[in-house]
């Protein structure tokens, strides 16, 4: 047993040691807008790179179908044959002399065959393959906006996480103002307990108040500590993001553009031509296809061995077009083609419903704005009431006129009014970037 804590204390004093260059490892960046933190995301983001890799990838596939429209190939082949033990024929024996009804044995046949040979061939017209160069281009602009997607994806969650942080420092500046106002509170109420003036409970209810303070002071730096690794992960863990943005930068009122992005339609409309452009595709595979075939071949042949002095090459070739046609007789080729254009059905029917719900999305985000910029006033207004109040309050019970409990219960509703101002103006903020993410894109 003692042996195991030896183990545990040596663990420990690792861990001690090691900490600081832990912590060191990871550099700080400070950050003093948005902008900024949306352009180094992009710039470490590993999302960010592997969307250039599937461009290339959809450059590559158009590639590929431009070139299997005429889908051209060079069958090579070379075989060497050895014969070991050749047929045998018995032919009348009358054609060598011989008596009539008889029959002579012969050995028919060359031992050693060796031949080498090039078939070049390609498609003329195979309407199939052709129809999928367009088919790919689709799917090219497809993905290209599918990337823009994932980027203003990206930014929204960036969004919300920077202004989740400017909110928690926020509320946690008011906290530790109003920690210092809880502090006053307590060194009044225990000279006044000492002096004889209030009981117990009031130092009691006092040091709650303090404690109730500094917990909930606390719970926010947890918070932002939280939101940082979030914000962190973004920029692939490398840096410690720190914030120095003021969240009351955003106490004002903006004149913004109506919300306008059409990536999500240009989406299901990609999506539409996609299935559309497959079905059309499955179909014209099923129509015969015009190639232009030939073969040109060498050929070795002897009884002696494999490419004797004094065996001769004989040389055959021919050129000539093919007509080929896998008839789609098969329940399987049928059903294909069905089930592309109710695929393509269903894309038509979510593009068009998705014209009417972006339209709808796109004019609540100004309706989000104003509605965070109406409850700012109105919360700045309760303010300004409730720190009035508890001054009041305080000067009222400095004279001995007004119950402890009061003031404590004022002092509450004035943070609780502090901290809604201060949500209030992240909520501004983040509208506000919402609407500008949005119209990037």
């Amino acid at each position: 047993m003692k042996k195991l804590v030896n183990i545990h204390k040596h663990k420990l004093l690792i861990v001690i040691l090691f900490l600081p260059f832990m912590v060191w490892s990871q550099e700080k960046k400070e950050f003093h807008t948005l902008d900024e933190v949306l352009a180094f995301a992009k710039e470490k983001k590993v999302s960010f790179r592997n969307d250039i890799i599937q461009q290339n990838l959809a450059e590559l596939t158009r590639k590929t179908a431009v070139g299997n429209a005429f889908n051209p190939r060079i069958p090579v082949s070379a075989q060497v044959i050895d014969n070991m033990n050749l047929q045998t024929n018995y032919i009348p024996a009358e054609v060598f002399g011989g008596l009539p009804g008889s029959f002579r044995e012969i050995t028919m046949g060359l031992q050693y065959v060796s031949t080498f040979s090039i078939q070049p061939q390609f498609d003329i017209i195979n309407l199939g393959n052709i129809s999928r160069i367009k088919l790919a281009k689709n799917n090219q602009e497809l993905v290209a906006n599918q990337q823009k997607i994932n980027e203003w994806t990206i930014y929204d969650q960036l969004n919300g996480i920077y202004f989740n942080i400017l909110s928690f420092q926020g509320q946690q500046q008011m906290v530790e103002q109003n920690i210092v106002i809880a502090k006053q509170i307590l060194t009044i109420v225990n000279n006044r307990f000492e002096e004889g003036l209030v009981r117990k409970q009031d130092v009691n209810e006092a040091e709650v108040n303090l404690i109730r303070l500094q917990d909930q002071l606390s719970q926010l730096q947890f918070n932002i500590q939280i939101q940082q690794q979030n914000l962190a992960l973004f920029f692939e863990n490398e840096v410690n993001p720190i914030l120095n943005q003021n969240i009351r930068d955003f106490d004002h009122k903006q004149i913004l553009t109506e919300a306008n992005n059409n990536l999500w339609v240009n989406h299901y409309q990609l999506r539409e031509k996609v299935a559309e452009q497959e079905w059309k595709a499955a179909q014209k595979q099923q129509l015969p296809v015009l190639g232009f075939v030939s073969s040109f071949n060498w050929q070795n042949l002897s009884n002696e061995s494999f490419f004797h002095p004094n065996s001769n090459w004989i040389r055959y070739n021919y050129v000539g077009l093919r007509l080929s046609w896998d008839l789609p007789t098969t329940v399987s080729k049928y059903s294909a083609v069905k089930e592309k254009k109710m695929q393509w059905q269903m894309a038509e029917n979510d593009r068009i419903h998705f014209l009417r719900e972006n339209e709808t999305r796109n004019s609540n985000l100004l309706v989000e704005y104003e509605k965070a910029s109406s409850q700012l006033e109105n919360f700045k207004k309760i303010q300004t009431l409730k720190e009035d109040t508890y001054q009041k309050y305080f000067d009222q019970y400095q004279e001995n006129i007004l119950p402890l409990d009061k003031l404590l219960t004022a002092q509450t509703d004035m943070l609780l009014s502090q901290l809604n101002v201060i949500t209030a103006l992240a909520g501004i903020g983040f509208s506000e970037n919402k609407i500008i993410i949005n119209n990037k894109f």
